[in-house]
């Protein structure tokens, strides 16, 4: 599966674009893409399965609690 790329300017602060740089120059639009990705596109944390697992010995009566 062929990514299309879309054509932009952005503003760098110079900091940001000399560490970009360093990480190679004709690599500078993936590393950007990578960040944003991870950035945007955070994997939602689900709490399914957190919980502990219980057994009968947790159970009690109701009659329990009219005492």
């Amino acid at each position: 599966m062929m990514t299309e790329y879309v054509r932009t300017t952005i503003k760098l602060r110079e900091d940001v674009y000399q560490t970009l740089k360093e990480a190679g120059a004709k690599n500078i639009s993936e590393k950007i893409n990578e960040i944003l990705v991870k950035t945007l596109f955070k994997e939602k944390k689900s709490l399914f399965g957190t919980m502990q697992k219980t057994d009968l010995s947790d159970l009690r009566d109701h009659e329990d609690r009219l005492e």
